[in-house]
């Protein structure tokens, strides 16, 4: 391949990588503390999307848009967990069968409401950025540049804010959270808003690569349970690294046979790394979350 080639496999690669990211992180900040696997994820995603280009078309703005489905999702995260699965900590089966129940009322909502036909955004970007002799699309680059942008401000309020800090501290230790003052259940809660939060901004940027249609959210919720696994189960910076990788590996897989056969690899990564790494690429170490 050319050098041009391969700067489009590279870009398209870290740009459904960088959705897979943010799904997968979502993913872990939620599994990591509350130690439930949401299956619902990949709907409530989509749910985001479907809002953002509902509100687009209302407005005509797709930063408003965004901002207010990023507020909308963070508090239906949040009264998901107070009124549902906080219900259920003891029971994590009954956890299960609550994101079960979600799946299939957010898919039937999106059939209800915008049908099988597939949707897009309009990005705010367009056209080609020049590099050179290399020309890449604007969008994918916006794609990685915004996810860039996410992952810098997760990172920030994980480390240097209190609620961050606590949150990590109850990742680590419930009881020793407790014991300092933390209120865990509400740290649970704010989780779970983050964690969905991360899934709506996830949403908005990839109807600007993707036609999303409802069926959708399974295949994402898949890849971004492979990257959780590939990263590291419980590690922010594992999911990140998990879903990079899953998404360079697909473009690859795309760009040398088959849609298939990006399928095949991806899995195949799943099982190498089950094999020679069960922890995951950014292992933690037992009983250390976040």
């Amino acid at each position: 391949m050319s050098l041009d080639q391969v700067l489009t496999v590279i870009v398209n690669g870290l740009t459904t990588g960088s959705i897979y990211a943010l799904i997968g992180l979502g993913l872990t900040l939620i599994f990591g503390l509350l130690d439930i696997v949401n299956f619902a994820h990949g709907q409530l995603l989509l749910l985001a999307t479907y809002s953002t280009f509902a509100l687009y078309n209302a407005t005509g703005s797709y930063w408003l848009a965004v901002a207010c489905v990023a507020v909308a999702a963070t508090a239906i995260g949040a009264g998901l967990d107070v009124v549902l699965f906080a219900r259920a900590r003891a029971a994590p089966i009954t956890g299960l069968l609550i994101s079960v129940g979600l799946i299939a009322i957010v898919e039937n909502v999106l059939h209800e409401v915008w049908g099988p036909t597939p949707r897009d955004i309009p990005p705010p970007v367009s056209g080609v950025i020049e590099f050179g002799f290399v020309r890449l699309p604007a969008t994918r680059l916006f794609v990685i540049v915004a996810t860039i942008v996410i992952l810098v401000a997760i990172a920030l309020f994980l480390k240097r804010t209190k609620a961050g800090v606590a949150l990590r501290a109850a990742g680590e230790s419930p009881e020793a959270a407790s014991l300092m003052g933390v209120s865990v259940e509400r740290i649970r809660h704010l989780a779970f808003a983050v964690g969905t939060l991360l899934a709506a901004l996830a949403g908005a940027l990839i109807a600007m690569i993707l036609p999303v249609e409802p069926v959708l959210g399974d295949s994402l919720l898949v890849v971004g349970f492979i990257a959780l696994i590939v990263g590291g189960a419980g590690s922010p910076l594992g999911a990140v690294v998990g879903g990079l990788l899953i998404g360079l590996i697909e473009s690859i897989g795309i760009s040398l046979w088959s849609g298939t056969a990006a399928q095949v690899l991806t899995f195949g990564l799943l099982i190498v790394v089950f094999y020679f790494r069960p922890t995951g690429i950014v292992s933690t170490a037992q009983g250390s979350r976040l």
